[in-house]
């Protein structure tokens, strides 16, 4: 047993002990290379501002609305839930955007996207109700029966524009 334990040891200071490793001997002989991420980082960045300038594709943007996220792109509808103050014909501009991405590239937000890189534009179309949801509560033999009706205000978006401007990677601008 104690020869076992010495011998896997002597394996175990091998791989990490001592003056590296075998790990760190293979790595120190490799020839360095030249610093390529930032020139591939500036590479893919231009390649994407030119994607945006041209509008190859449709755009869509994952935004934080009354608590959810919705996957949304040019002309859609949006059905929210709950009371929401905006009249009918008021145009909405969305500053909690997730992600916005297009067919080539996306650009994922830490939690949020950059301010003014993406701009998502709404109109409310129509506010109401829902249909009606029946609650039924019922206990056996005890003579005990509920019914509640429930209404829930709906307020219904149309997504007007899901665009990204073109200067990604650059230092957002004050507009105070």
């Amino acid at each position: 047993m104690a020869m076992i334990r010495a011998g896997l040891q002597k394996i175990a200071t091998a791989f990490t002990g001592g003056q590296g490793g075998i790990l760190s001997r293979f790595v120190s002989n490799l020839i360095p290379r030249e610093n390529t991420a930032v020139n591939t980082q500036k590479d893919v960045i231009a390649t994407c501002n030119k994607l945006v300038e041209e509008r190859a594709s449709r755009n869509f943007a994952i935004v934080h609305l009354l608590g959810k996220q919705w996957r949304v792109t040019d002309g859609d509808l949006v059905v929210v839930e709950g009371y929401w103050p905006p009249n009918i014909g008021d145009k909405i501009k969305f500053d909690k955007v997730l992600l916005a991405a297009t067919k080539d590239f996306s650009l994922i937000g830490r939690p949020l996207v950059q301010p003014g890189l993406v701009t998502v534009i709404a109109t409310v179309i129509s506010k109401g109700l829902s249909h009606t949801r029946v609650h039924f509560k019922k206990k056996r033999r005890k003579q005990f029966m509920r019914i509640n009706f429930q209404r829930a205000e709906q307020t219904i978006l149309r997504i007007n524009s899901v665009e990204i401007a073109n200067k990604i990677n650059e230092a957002p601008k004050n507009v105070f």
